[in-house]
């Protein structure tokens, strides 16, 4: 059973103890192989996040390329008849083999991207993490009360995979002092090469906008925390991955791996 001192396990993770508290929980973390096994998993998961941001003008035909992914996933859960079929495909649009067998689900992967989004400490570039505060760092002790900050997932989504692709990915959309977290967590994704890299896409009215880049390890899984900081009103109808040549792609170049419908 998790002692009261493991709750500080996140606190400590984002620098948010006194001194006191943090040669407390040192001192616990010695003897606490659970909090240790956290500790090192949240680690691991805040490497290599970089990510840009830009409005960028929608090239031609993501829009359709989006809504053909979409409706082919969809397709797949109903009965697979043959009239069904010949519809299909004069929507000019093709149909995905269902899966053989559901996956098993990664429970170890899963446990610490929960624990990094409910505190939303991955925010930043490569492995920095930015603590989201609207309030200046307090130079001198004061006797007012600290306000808490309250997360609130506002969706969660499963994104589905384009035809020929086995890779898993979920979405959280969190809202975080008046600000919106979208937090990417992928697995079993393709093997990058070179420069490489996979984007995230959230998309109004088929104008995709940046949100987030991020790199798999070895074992093909990535994630990535992105703040959605966009000028102006926004109803977003649409979240997906691409794999882009590198980093600096300012609209979708390549194939759409994963995406979801944002209803």
């Amino acid at each position: 059973m998790m002692s009261k001192t493991c709750d500080l396990l996140l606190d400590y993770f984002n620098n948010q103890l006194t001194n006191e508290q943090r040669e407390e929980f040192e001192a616990h973390l010695l003897a606490c192989e659970e909090c240790q096994e956290e500790l090192e998993e949240l680690q691991q998961l805040t490497e290599d996040l970089p990510y840009s941001s830009e409005a960028i003008d929608p090239p031609s035909g993501m829009k359709e390329r989006v809504l053909s992914n979409i409706v082919n996933s969809t397709n797949t859960s109903e009965t697979e008849t043959e009239p069904e079929v010949e519809q299909m495909k004069s929507s000019k649009v093709t149909p995905i083999e269902s899966k053989k067998e559901p996956k098993k689900k990664k429970t170890g992967w899963y446990k610490p991207l929960i624990a990094a989004v409910l505190t939303l400490s991955l925010v930043g570039n490569g492995a920095a993490l930015i603590y989201l505060s609207d309030e200046p760092e307090a130079t001198e002790p004061t006797n007012e009360p600290e306000e808490t900050s309250l997360d609130t997932i506002q969706k969660m989504l499963s994104l589905s995979p384009s035809e020929g692709i086995n890779a898993e990915a979920t979405a959280m959309m969190i809202e975080q002092n008046n600000k919106t977290n979208l937090v990417i967590q992928a697995s079993d994704l393709p093997q990058l090469e070179g420069e490489e890299t996979y984007q995230v896409w959230v998309l109004e009215d088929g104008k995709p906008y940046r949100a987030g880049t991020f790199v798999s390890n070895e074992e093909g899984n990535g994630a990535v925390s992105y703040i959605m900081n966009y000028e102006g009103e926004h109803q977003w109808d649409t979240v997906a991955i691409t794999k882009e040549p590198n980093a600096d792609s300012q609209t979708p170049q390549g194939d759409i791996l994963l995406s979801s419908p944002i209803s």
